[in-house]
């Protein structure tokens, strides 16, 4: 290593050091203003998380962008300006799920950005300890093996909130990477080998309408901007482009594939009569209940017919969630409130004649992959008819099943297997920076859902790791965390990766 790379290498950790508590207090910060998708806020409202991210970039003597998305969200862009046309890329979404009941969460404050401590009991459970409650709950078996295999002690301080994982931990993340990136290169009077971009996009939890502008569009703000115009290989990927999908993880493990999505509905149709002779009425919710238990129990024979289209080698199995919504009858709307889910009903005294229900999906790769990425949603939704159709045959009501339109997602895989995977450099490189950072050469994992990255490759044609991000759990469920310490960490492991991979001018 030459000595300009080891001082800035120095540089880049005591940058992230000296602005540790001011990073956890970003963090929090983060939390507490909600964030739910298309309503992440604008960089002229300091009050919203768009507001909070522009403001932190701002401060960093960098470029930053804000690109438009709607009326109620933007991206914020922010730009580590090198020399020579390489860029790498660290991409990490705003957005959040809703948080459910709020009574349910600690002194019922989703957004609290509380901090505590998360131990773990073994049997894959960790305890929640906010001081005046305690929680217990089953985290993933990928960080299951993380507590296990690489770690010593068995506690670790939190930020405690709705989307403090999933993904806000992750933004901190990347800020304090851009901040300590260009406070190291101005202490040592160097220029990168390149560009890094730190992309904060809107709408991954929905519709992903924050990265198809900022990279996929043909007027995203990649192409707009000069990063998109470089050399091609063979398979039409960008040569001088890379990056990081950044989204909850599993204390820094590189992720490297994921299983394609399908969401499907499934209609009932019966006879609508009066309750009070339901003899002369076809149920249709009751043979919707049915219905979604025959699946329920033939979930081994569907994996194993779509597994005659498919390649499992790397990302596992298809699996099936029966009944992910179900509605039906007099049933006008479901509104959330924070006492619970209040339902608008009419006509309980009649026979329903109608009841609507959703499956979700998920699958391997095609045999064909990468070629052809789109058959498997096509795949998916044959194999379930016929199954039906062989099986279930209805008398006085009828059934379809469709796909729901924009919900499809294909699969991701940078690699046949494990090994293939990591022989990758991007991967070679983030397991060294995290040997030198954690303390352990992380493993690979392969993550259960889908994340920006599925358009970075598929659409954007940028080689990109598929997910990467700090520890923490319950994403999407009540009590999320993300461990305060590994935000800190990754900070330090991204902002040396971009030395990595773009070395120094001249």
């Amino acid at each position: 290593m030459a000595v300009s790379d080891a001082r800035l290498e120095r540089a880049i950790c005591e940058s992230v050091e000296d602005h540790r508590e001011e990073g956890v207090r970003l963090l929090q910060g983060l939390i507490q203003a909600p964030s739910y998708s298309d309503l992440e806020g604008t960089a002229r409202d300091s009050a919203t998380m768009v507001g909070r991210v522009y403001r932190a970039a701002t401060s960093h003597r960098t470029e930053v962008d804000v690109q438009p998305v709607g009326e109620t969200s933007e991206n914020v862009v922010e730009v580590v300006r090198g020399v020579g046309p390489r860029t790498f890329l660290l991409e990490a979404h705003t957005d959040i799920v809703p948080e459910g009941e709020a009574q349910r969460w600690f002194q019922g404050q989703p957004f609290s950005g509380a901090e505590g401590y998360v131990e773990y009991l073994g049997g894959g459970q960790v305890e929640i300890d906010m001081g005046h409650a305690r929680y217990r709950a089953v985290i993933r078996e990928q960080m299951e093996r993380v507590w296990t295999q690489k770690r010593t002690d068995r506690r670790r301080p939190i930020i405690y909130g709705r989307g403090s994982f999933d993904n806000k931990g992750c933004v901190a993340s990347v800020l304090l990477a851009m901040q300590a990136l260009a406070e190291a290169l101005r202490a040592v009077g160097e220029h990168l080998g390149g560009s890094v971009i730190g992309a904060y996009t809107v709408d991954e939890e929905a519709g992903c309408t924050g990265i198809r502008r900022f990279a996929c569009d043909d007027g995203s703000w990649m192409a707009t901007h000069g990063f998109m115009a470089g050399p091609r290989d063979s398979g039409g990927f960008q040569t001088e482009v890379s990056g990081i999908s950044l989204d909850g993880s599993y204390g820094w493990v590189p992720v490297v594939g994921h299983r394609g999505g399908l969401q499907c509905v499934i209609t009932v149709h019966g006879q609508a009569a009066h309750a009070a002779t339901p003899q002369l009425g076809v149920n249709a919710v009751e043979h919707m209940s049915r219905l979604l238990v025959h699946l329920v129990n033939s979930q081994e024979e569907l994996s194993a017919r779509l597994l005659k289209f498919m390649d499992a080698s790397l990302l596992g199995p298809p699996s099936l969630a029966i009944g992910t919504t179900i509605v039906g009858g007099g049933i006008r709307a479901v509104h959330s409130a924070p006492a619970g889910s209040q339902v608008e009903r009419g006509g309980v005294n009649s026979i329903p004649d109608w009841c609507e229900a959703t499956l979700d999906v998920r699958f391997p790769a095609g045999h064909e992959y990468p070629r052809n990425i789109t058959s498997g949603y096509d795949t998916v939704v044959e194999v379930i008819r016929s199954y039906l159709a062989e099986t279930v045959h209805p008398q006085g009501w009828t059934y379809d099943i469709r796909p729901i339109e924009g919900s499809a997602s294909p699969p991701v895989r940078l690699g046949r297997s494990l090994v293939d995977a990591a022989d990758l450099p991007i991967v070679r490189r983030v397991r060294d920076r995290g040997k030198q950072i954690l303390g352990y050469v992380p493993d690979l994992a392969i993550a259960p859902g889908g994340t920006d990255a599925t358009l970075m490759i598929h659409e954007a044609r940028i080689p990109t790791l598929v997910e990467f991000g700090p520890a923490g759990g319950l994403s999407h469920d009540v009590h999320e965390f993300v461990e305060r310490d590994d935000v800190i960490a990754g900070a330090k492991i991204l902002a040396l990766l971009a030395l990595d991979t773009l070395g120094l001018a001249g």
